[in-house]
Order: structure tokens, then C-alpha cells, then sequence
């Protein structure tokens, strides 16, 4: 049974000979004025069979796995094979058209997490109840999956074991605003924290307009939630270079 994978929040996709790069800019620390951001996995608890390294966190118990500066691996999705970006690199902004003197190294770009795509069919949408915009992957894939999750600071790896055809949704969101709209204006655009990635000094806000796409027909419990998330286009998916 395939499943599926929504990035929520700042995720740029990198693009590479043999599928996409996902990049999690690392926005624990930002700019003055900037809220700070978190990196997650979230899935339904009732999906869950197994968990390793989160033993004790609150969060887990309500399937909220916040993530160390890390690398992930989806069972399934970094298999070499055919990865359909048809419907997505033509949708999602791109960094270096915004600014031109943006450039990506992934080996040394501040992350707090990144994953390699090479398998399934990637599509942008607009994220329920919201105007930013998100991406969503469909993995073939038999049977239970186990994502892994291997700390940057060699600490050891941390696994979940879900449920076949469990929705996986990773984010890279503002701690404060995870379930309520921030009032615009409040603070400055979280976009600029994309300038984490870039190998040379560069100032980004938010484009003024995004690419128009559908909107987002997932039943991932956070966008079920009394109060969902709505970010704007300041905290939109974007690709790069490649």
C-alpha cells in the first residue's frame, strides 16, 4: 500500500541528478524579530507501532516527533527509481529567481534536517485553511514503514515503525504560531530564514505572489484540528538550483 508525505513550513527542494534534496533550514536561532522555528515529524498516534529515542516526550504521546539537527530516511523514498516533479518545481518559488545571488551547497547549507526524494510522484498544493503553499509525495510502498532519523551529533539513531499507508507530515514551523495564524505585520517574514541555506550573504522576503495550485485534499489530523494550522506565504515550500 503506498503512503503519503506532506512538508509543511520551510522545506526547500534541491535538485539532483537522480531525484530532489529536501532541506529544512535551521530556524532555531533566527534573525532578531523572527520567531524561531521547530522541525517535526507528526503522525496519528493510532498509527504508530513502534518508537525508538523519543522515549518520554510529551509531544510523541501525541504523535509530535520534534527533531535534533538530523538527516531522515523514508522507507521507500530514497530508492533509486523514477521521482515525478511534473506538477511541482514549476509551482513552488524559486530561491535563486528571487534573489539571484542565492546559491545552495547542500553540504554546508544550516539545516536542522534534509532527506533525499528519489522515488514517488512529488505535487504542490496550498495548505488547508491557509495561502502557503506545501508538497506532497506518494511513495509505492508494501507493507509497515520505518522512518529513521540519525542525529547530527552522532547521538544514537531514532526510528518509528508505522502502519502501512500511514500519512507522514514533516514541518519546519514558527514554535508559537503551530496552531494559530500569526496576525500579519506581527514580526518579520519568515522567509528570511531560507538565507540559512544560501553559501553567500543575501536578504530574502517573501515573493509578492506564488504560483497558483490546488488545494490540498489531505486528511492528515493537523489540518483536522478545531483550531489548524493557516501559515501564509511566509512560511511557503520553495525549490533551488541544482
Amino acid at each position: 500500500m503506498p503512503y503519503t508525505v506532506q512538508f509543511v513550513g520551510l522545506v526547500c527542494f534541491y535538485r539532483e541528478t537522480d531525484g530532489r534534496q529536501a532541506l529544512l533550514p535551521d530556524g532555531r536561532q533566527p534573525a532578531p524579530g523572527i520567531e524561531p522555528h521547530a522541525a517535526s515529524i507528526e503522525v496519528a498516534p493510532e498509527d504508530v507501532l513502534e518508537v525508538t529515542g523519543w522515549n518520554g516526550s510529551e509531544d510523541a504521546a501525541h504523535g509530535r516527533y520534534l527533531l535534533p539537527p538530523c538527516s531522515i530516511d523514508l522507507e521507500g523514498a530514497d530508492v533509486p527509481g523514477s521521482l515525478d516533479t511534473s506538477l511541482h518545481d514549476d509551482y513552488v518559488p524559486r530561491l535563486a529567481k528571487i534573489e539571484p545571488g542565492f546559491a545552495i551547497d547542500p553540504d554546508r547549507a544550516e539545516t536542522i534536517a534534509r532527506l533525499r526524494l528519489r522515488r514517488g510522484r512529488l505535487q504542490a498544493f496550498r495548505i488547508p485553511g491557509g495561502d502557503a503553499t506545501i508538497s506532497q509525495l506518494d511513495v509505492p510502498h508494501d507493507g509497515e514503514i520505518e522512518v529513521r532519523v540519525t542525529p547530527r551529533d552522532g547521538s544514537p539513531e531514532r526510528r518509528l515503525r508505522l502502519r502501512p499507508g500511514t500519512e507522514v507530515l514533516i514541518a519546519n514551523m514558527a514554535e508559537d504560531g503551530y496552531l494559530r495564524e500569526t496576525p500579519r505585520g506581527a514580526y518579520d517574514d519568515h522567509f528570511r530564514i531560507y538565507e540559512k541555506l544560501s553559501t553567500r550573504p543575501v536578504t530574502l522576503h517573501t515573493p509578492e505572489s506564488i504560483p497558483e495550485v490546488p488545494p490540498s485534499q489531505s486528511q492528515h489530523a493537523m489540518f483536522l484540528r478545531r483550531e489548524p494550522i493557516a501559515l501564509s506565504t511566509d512560511c511557503t515550500n520553495t525549490g533551488c538550483c541544482g
